[in-house]
């Protein structure tokens, strides 16, 4: 069994990792592709995970358009699947990374899988391009690796076939286990430190379609925040993109009590999240994690495709509106209780095992037999349990690759 692994940013790095390590314990051939679109932050990441790309795309230039990003990976894909002819090409999330590569796959039939499949925002320009990327991964691929019900829900309205769909949990989880648990996190020293007496916001801010006065208005709220209470310090890792980095220059650069720090290794984010408060983000990734800290999280979005977090009380919505940010945190400041209510432990986007199952229907084997962690963790106020995995009729047939 071939495997071709594609990776562009962070977050499919520190999801696809897991499931480059569980198909290579089942002896599976792995080969990882880097198309380093964003170079400097993937790497972080791969080294974390002691990951070393096979083969390197190298297509990241500065200040890159979409359309030319696309067009510099789509024919370097093509002819690196034309060399390798793998069995299958197996993409995450929803970068422009994992739309091209899975459409150079499409070209090239060579079956698709795509890990974390079903996420819907239902606004195809929020997040932007996420949205569009997702759903026209979706329309290709053979392999739909749902993390929730709620994703799967998604494909079904879509009429995407039920066999062709597995609820296996997010691999994201199985990742922050890993990365938990080693000794190197342990010894991963504290990036910035919290003050005695202080309550530490992470904060993460760089969606596109905030880009402009709706990001310079979030930047600016956060230090008349801080400003006003004398209690709070930000910690901001600000993303390389130029644009970002000048928004948050702008507005918080020298403020009182807000650091504005360099992208953070994958551990070491981790780890300054552990020692948090409160978690400010509009980062997909962010509000998966966060719950399992017990961290409250603001997601700074107008709609969110992950609302298992809200659903769980551990997050809330809060839209990009200065007012309306401002508002939430100073209620949390000033309300105990509604800080306890969200600062609960949870993990709403699974158990720590969505690779292994991932990794077991592509190599033909049967799921795990323990497949029916609860949907929502105790704490939530919901209750009842959910298989992560479909029952038999979900599992591919054979190889899980003849045929298709």
């Amino acid at each position: 069994m071939k495997f071709v692994v594609a990776l562009g940013t962070r977050p499919e790095a520190v999801k696809l990792a897991p499931v480059v390590s569980a198909l290579a314990a089942r002896g599976a051939q792995v080969i990882t592709v880097a198309t380093s679109q964003h170079r400097e932050l993937l790497a972080q990441a791969l080294q974390v995970f002691g990951i070393v790309p096979d083969r390197d795309l190298n297509v990241m230039q500065p200040r890159q358009r979409l359309a030319d990003l696309s067009a510099r990976i789509l024919p370097a894909f093509t002819d690196l699947l034309q060399e390798e002819r793998p069995d299958a090409v197996i993409v995450q999330g929803d970068t422009t990374t994992t739309f091209v590569c899975a459409l150079a796959a499409f070209y090239a039939q060579v079956p698709v899988a795509h890990v974390e499949a079903g996420l819907r925002s239902h606004d195809v320009s929020n997040p932007f391009p996420e949205e569009g990327n997702r759903r026209l991964t979706g329309a290709i691929s053979r392999w739909h690796f749902a993390p929730t019900e709620h994703a799967r829900a998604n494909l079904l309205r879509e009429r995407t076939p039920d066999d062709r769909i597995f609820v296996t949990g997010n691999t994201v989880v199985d990742a922050l286990d890993a990365i938990v648990a080693s000794d190197k996190f342990a010894r991963t020293p504290l990036p910035s430190p919290v003050a005695p007496g202080r309550k530490s916001i992470l904060v993460t801010l760089h969606r596109r379609e905030s880009w402009g006065s709706v990001l310079d208005g979030m930047c600016r709220v956060l230090g008349e925040v801080t400003a006003r209470h004398a209690d709070l310090e930000v910690v901001f890792p600000v993303h390389l993109n130029p644009v970002v980095r000048a928004a948050a220059d702008a507005a918080l650069a020298g403020r009182d009590r807000v650091r504005l720090v360099e992208p953070l290794d994958y551990d070491a984010f981790l780890k300054q999240m552990q020692a948090s408060w409160l978690v400010v983000t509009d980062s997909g990734g962010v509000q998966e994690e966060a719950p399992a800290f017990g961290k409250p999280v603001l997601v700074l979005r107008e709609v969110t495709e992950r609302v298992e977090a809200i659903e769980a009380g551990v997050a809330r919505l809060v839209g990009t509106s200065p007012d309306a940010i401002g508002h939430a945190i100073d209620e949390l400041v000033a309300d105990p209780v509604a800080y306890a209510r969200m600062a609960i432990a949870s993990r709403p986007f699974g158990d720590g095992r969505a690779s292994e199952r991932i990794a077991d229907i592509l190599c033909g084997r049967e799921a795990p037999s323990s497949a029916h962690p609860p949907a929502v963790a105790a704490g939530s106020g919901r209750h009842g349990t959910s298989p992560w995995v479909r029952p038999s009729a979900n599992h591919v047939k054979g190889s899980g690759l003849a045929g298709d």
